[in-house]
C-alpha cells in the first residue's frame, strides 16, 4: 500500500506543478504511466512511468524530442526537471526515489539525498567520474551497474538501514572483454536478469565504507587478471600481442583464453580461466592464489608431441589464423637471406615479447604479403601453405621507401 500511496502523491505533485497528464494505470505490472507535457518547463512531451524495483521507488522518464533537438540538451532538461521535482516533493518521501532516463540510460537523483550520494560514489570509484549509465534490454530497471572491469552486473538496493549489493546470475559474455579486462564491446544487461545477494552490506550513511568496498572489488578482479596475464607470459611472452589479430600458442597448442572472477550464490567466489572456443577449463578455484597455481601447472605442462611451434611459425600461423599445432603443414620452407634462421627466430621472439606492431608493406589477396617485424622483412603467401622468405631489413632502404611513398 505504501508504494501505491507514493505513486498517487507523485501524480498529484506533477499536477500541482502544472503538468498536463494523461494517466494510464497498468495494474498487472503495478505501474502508473503518465503522458506529460508542460508549456513552461519542457519543449517536448515525456512519458513518466512510476514503479517499484528492488527496494527503489523508480521514476522512469522517456522524452519524445524531435530530431533537431540535441540528445544531450534533452537529457540536461530532463535532469533539471527531475531535480526540481525532488526539491519540491515531500522531503521524507524522496530519500529512496531514483530516476531513470531511458533515452540514454542515465540515472537521475536528488543530489543531496542518500541516493544521490550513492550514485556519486559509484561514478567516482567505478566509472572514472563519468556520468553513470546503463545499457539494458530492461525497460524498467533498478539501480544496475555494469563496470568495465567486472564480469557480472551489480545491483544496489536499500535494505533496512543498509545498502545491499547484489550480482547478476547470467554473467558477462567472455567476448565482451580482453583477457586483461580491456573492454571490447559495451555490456548490455539482459532483460529479466536475476540477482543474488553478495556478502557486501554497508550502513546507508557510511559512504567512505561504500568507497572502500567498491575499491576492494575492483582491485581484487584487476589483480587476478594481471597475475593470470603474467603467469601465461612466462611460457608464452607474446600472449596479448596484437589482440584479435593473432592467435597465441602454448607449446604449439593455439589458445584464446578468458579469465573471470564471479560471485556465486551464498556468497561464494569463483576464479576461473577457460579456453574461449571449447570452454575447456584451464584453471578454476575459490581463491585467486589457488587458481593462479593451477593455471601455472596447466600452461607449464610438457609439450604434447615434442614439436613446439617456432617463433616464425607462431607469428605466421597467428597472421593466417590457423589452428594447427604442426607448423610444417603450413610453412613448407623458410628461406633466410643475410641472417641465420636462429637469429631470425630470436629477433621475432623478442619482438613478440615486446608486442611490437606489424608494419605492413603489401597485402595481396591472390599473391604474396610482405611486412616488417623485428627488424626483418618477411614475405609469404596471403593464404597458406607456402614458402616464407626472411631478410634483414636495411634501415636506410626502409627510410627511403617511406620517404618515396606518396
Amino acid at each position: 500500500m505504501e508504494f501505491t500511496h507514493w505513486k498517487r502523491r507523485m501524480q498529484d505533485h506533477f499536477e500541482r506543478m502544472g503538468f498536463d497528464l494523461r494517466i494510464e494505470r497498468l495494474a498487472m505490472q503495478d505501474m502508473l504511466k503518465l503522458e506529460a507535457t508542460h508549456g513552461a518547463f519542457l519543449f517536448f512531451p515525456i512519458t513518466i512511468t512510476l514503479y517499484e524495483r528492488m527496494g527503489w521507488q523508480m521514476v522512469a522518464i522517456e522524452s519524445h524530442h524531435p530530431e533537431e533537438v540535441d540528445d544531450l540538451f534533452a537529457e540536461a532538461q530532463v535532469q533539471s526537471l527531475f531535480q526540481m521535482t525532488m526539491m519540491t516533493f515531500e522531503e521524507e518521501e524522496r530519500e529512496f526515489i531514483l530516476g531513470f532516463y531511458s533515452n540514454t540510460g542515465r540515472y537521475l537523483t536528488d543530489q543531496v539525498s542518500s541516493t544521490g550520494q550513492l550514485i556519486r560514489v559509484i561514478e567516482e570509484e567505478w566509472n572514472d567520474g563519468e556520468v553513470l549509465r546503463i545499457s539494458t534490454f530492461e525497460s524498467f530497471p533498478g539501480l544496475f551497474v555494469a563496470p568495465a572491469f567486472a564480469h557480472q552486473t551489480y545491483a544496489f538496493a536499500p535494505d533496512g538501514d543498509d545498502w545491499q549489493v547484489l550480482v547478476g546470475r547470467t554473467g558477462r559474455p567472455a567476448s565482451d572483454y580482453r583477457f586483461d579486462g580491456h573492454v571490447l564491446s559495451a555490456h548490455r544487461v539482459p532483460e529479466g536478469e536475476l540477482f543474488t545477494p553478495a556478502p557486501i552490506r554497508v550502513p546507508i550513511h557510511q559512504f567512505e565504507e561504500v568507497r572502500k568496498q567498491l575499491r576492494a572489488e575492483q582491485v581484487e578482479i584487476e589483480t587476478f587478471l594481471q597475475q593470470a596475464m603474467e603467469t601465461i607470459r612466462q611460457y608464452d611472452p607474446s600472449f596479448g600481442f596484437a589482440w584479435r589479430g593473432t592467435v597465441t600458442f602454448f607449446h604449439g597448442i593455439p589458445v584464446n583464453p578468458f579469465a573471470q572472477r564471479l560471485w556465486l550464490e551464498e556468497g561464494q567466489k569463483r576464479f576461473r580461466v577457460m579456453q574461449q572456443g571449447s570452454r575447456r577449463i584451464l584453471a578454476i578455484g575459490a581463491t585467486s592464489d589457488e587458481t593462479i597455481q593451477l593455471l601455472d601447472q596447466a600452461v607449464g605442462a610438457g609439450e604434447p608431441d615434442g614439436t613446439p611451434v617456432s617463433a616464425v611459425g607462431q607469428l605466421l600461423l597467428g597472421i593466417w589464423q590457423q589452428f594447427e599445432s604442426d607448423e610444417a603443414t603450413y610453412l613448407t620452407a623458410v628461406d633466410c637471406e643475410g641472417i641465420s634462421r636462429q637469429q631470425a627466430e630470436n629477433r621475432i621472439r623478442h619482438s613478440l615479447a615486446r608486442r611490437e606492431p606489424i608494419e605492413w608493406i603489401d597485402r595481396a589477396q591472390n599473391g604474396n604479403d610482405s611486412c616488417r617485424f623485428g627488424g626483418l622483412t618477411l614475405t609469404f603467401p596471403h593464404r597458406p601453405p607456402g614458402v616464407v622468405r626472411i631478410r634483414r631489413t636495411d634501415e636506410s632502404t626502409a627510410v627511403a621507401e617511406q620517404t618515396d611513398t606518396p
